[in-house]
């Protein structure tokens, strides 16, 4: 599994053990996000519910592809990805919130998310860049640039 202190894909094991960590991290929130979002696109009423019903789809429907390339990074850098709702729940910052039908305070809730989310792939990037591992620099960077529009919307969507 290794040669000379390095993983299979080359990188030293000094280096990718934090990497695991903060990716371990990003899933466990993307976890909770997940399940966040299927509450809101399951329970949200009102005026806004046909907008938002799909909106929330779209989200949680991207964001499971993202759950799986992260699972499969850790894997490929040597990890074990958890995959234990109890164990996501203890290292996410994003908390689980149930039974919100009000679309401002779901909205409200997928925006604060968002903005913690990418927070926390900017502190996985940084770590990427120093430990050389352009493959999860990469995953970073697309979800930062993806959230980042989404946060810029829901902002837009928020002051309306």
């Amino acid at each position: 599994m290794s040669t000379n202190g390095k993983n299979n894909v080359g990188l030293e094991w000094a280096s990718v053990n934090p990497l695991i960590e903060k990716l371990s991290e990003v899933l466990a929130n993307y976890q909770v996000f997940y399940t966040n979002l299927r509450g809101f696109h399951w329970n949200i009423s009102g005026d806004k519910f046909f907008e938002l019903h799909e909106l929330y789809e779209s989200y949680y429907n991207e964001l499971a592809e993202k759950i799986d390339e992260f699972a499969e990074r850790i894997v490929i850098l040597g990890g074990v990805p958890t995959n234990s709702f109890s164990e996501y729940l203890k290292i996410s910052s994003i908390k689980e919130v149930s039974k919100v039908s009000d679309w401002k305070a779901g909205t409200s809730n997928v925006l604060e998310s968002l903005q913690l989310l990418v927070g926390k792939l900017r502190e996985l990037q940084s770590l990427a860049i120093q430990s050389k591992d352009v493959g999860t620099v990469s995953l970073a960077n697309h979800g930062i640039k993806s959230f980042e529009k989404k946060i810029w919307m829901l902002s837009a969507y928020l002051k309306a």
